[in-house]
């Protein structure tokens, strides 16, 4: 697989399977991630954003399963709103090991008023190029 776009189709595929076909435009930031930008997200749904970059970044450590990942939001939040919270839980996924079952308190990210712990929890995983990738899902929980 050459293409980012081929690794993400196989990568997004069992959510692709439950809502459909992902967005056709990506939010991002005029400043890069990498850069300290917002983390490029797309819709996922009618209210859910994916991110979609984090996975590809060397930086990232693994998931306390041991895979690379992207992130999914379906809480009740607005576009901007959830792309505050997945670019700090995007930084936080470069600098700490993340994984099912973890709670991170988000409150200094001043995301979403009243959002104050979110538990990640996996979403699926698939094999691209033979690396266990997967999506772990941000709830309120």
């Amino acid at each position: 697989m050459n293409t980012a776009a081929a690794y993400y189709e196989s990568l997004f595929a069992p959510l692709v399977a439950e809502v459909g076909p992902l967005g056709e435009a990506t939010a991002t930031g005029v400043v890069g991630f990498s850069a300290g930008g917002p983390v490029s997200m797309v819709q996922a749904g009618v209210r859910g954003y994916m991110t979609c970059e984090l996975s590809l970044y060397p930086e990232q450590r693994l998931s306390a399963e041991g895979d690379h990942y992207e992130l999914l939001c379906r809480l009740a939040l607005s576009a901007s709103q959830a792309q505050a919270l997945l670019t700090g839980l995007g930084r936080l996924s470069m600098e700490a090991t993340l994984g099912h079952g973890h709670t991170i308190d988000v409150t200094a990210l001043k995301a979403a008023p009243g959002l104050s712990v979110i538990t990640l929890r996996h979403y699926a995983s698939v094999l691209v190029e033979e690396k266990r990738c997967s999506i772990y899902e941000v709830t309120s929980e």
